[in-house]
């Protein structure tokens, strides 16, 4: 999982803010319902949160704009340079660390009182193995009575449904114009 993942995701970080119309409005939209179950389930204003899987950052920042405490972990290492750099540029003091999270001890921090892993980063553990190394991990960074959440696409759904395209987007900035949408194709085993 960690080099086909994180090699498509290292090329991927230099360029996935154009999958956005507009990539800071995004980060506040994409943040708001996280906030909302934190804030619920995590009674301390500014609570800590480590998020697995983080990307180049685009929730991980919303959140930290929002007064969370967040730490970042991604296993591209391009990705969390680009968190770092999008981070620093906006005066956010994030922290982001390259670890897979199934090994999370790259991240110095234990105690959190949530462990957040969005937009179906579990999917891509492929075997129950590496889902339970990686529960083992969450919960080793976790406080006692600490909140895990995750995000899973409804993916029987989408089978059921057989899209063949999702999207699209438009989007212009400088004079450039963008088109973004999925093509799926579907193939029984």
């Amino acid at each position: 999982m960690a080099s086909s993942v994180s090699g498509f995701c290292d090329d991927f970080a230099g360029d996935y803010h154009l999958l956005f119309e507009d990539w800071e409005a995004s980060m506040t939209r994409q943040a708001a319902p996280i906030a909302s179950i934190l804030e619920r389930e995590c009674p301390a204003a500014g609570a800590s949160v480590l998020y697995c899987a983080c990307g180049i950052g685009t929730q991980s920042l919303g959140l930290a704009r929002l007064g969370f405490r967040i730490i970042g972990a991604d296993v591209s290492a391009r990705a969390v340079q680009r968190a770092r750099s999008e981070a620093a540029s906006r005066k956010l003091d994030t922290p982001f660390y390259v670890a897979d999270m199934r090994n999370l001890d790259e991240v110095p921090t234990t105690g959190f009182d949530a462990v957040i892993c969005m937009d179906n980063a579990l999917p891509h553990l492929l075997c129950e193995a590496d889902l339970t190394q990686a529960v083992g991990q969450i919960r080793t960074k976790l406080r006692i009575g600490g909140t895990f959440v995750a995000s899973v696409r409804d993916y029987d759904e989408i089978l059921q449904q057989h899209p063949v395209v999702q999207g699209p987007a438009f989007s212009s900035d400088e004079g450039k114009h963008r088109l973004v949408f999925q093509v799926w194709e579907f193939w029984r085993y």
